[in-house]
């Protein structure tokens, strides 16, 4: 995939949507992606799979980010699945890496993802 691309596919399971994201988040997809987290927190916990991201730019970084005030401002937990090491260095080196919630596999990420946001 270039950086122009990305593909999101959403499927509900329970309550919780799993976002697959596909391709790389940058200043060409930010919005698509933002927009669709967006789309899916409105109705309660979601879970972003990260395994087919291939590239995140600083805008990436950026849109990522993002998704902590679109937590908080939703109630809704958001909850990241499969980061690169790649990412989880740039997140780290951001100061980021600590206010994202992360698991480890997608059974652990379906149960951080069940519960709301202290606000």
């Amino acid at each position: 995939m270039n950086l122009d691309q990305l593909e999101v596919h959403v499927e509900k399971i329970e309550s919780i949507s799993v976002m697959r994201v596909e391709g790389s988040i940058t200043s060409f997809t930010h919005h698509k992606f933002l927009d669709e987290v967006k789309h899916s927190n409105r109705k309660g916990g979601l879970i972003i799979d990260m395994e087919e991201v291939a590239v995140v730019s600083s805008t990436g970084i950026e849109a990522l980010r993002k998704i902590i005030d679109l937590s908080y401002i939703s109630g809704n937990k958001i909850v990241l699945l499969n980061l690169s090491n790649h990412v989880k260095q740039v997140l780290n080196m951001m100061g980021y890496l600590k206010i994202f919630s992360i698991a480890p596999n997608e059974e652990l990420a379906m149960k951080m993802a069940s519960k709301s946001t202290s606000r």
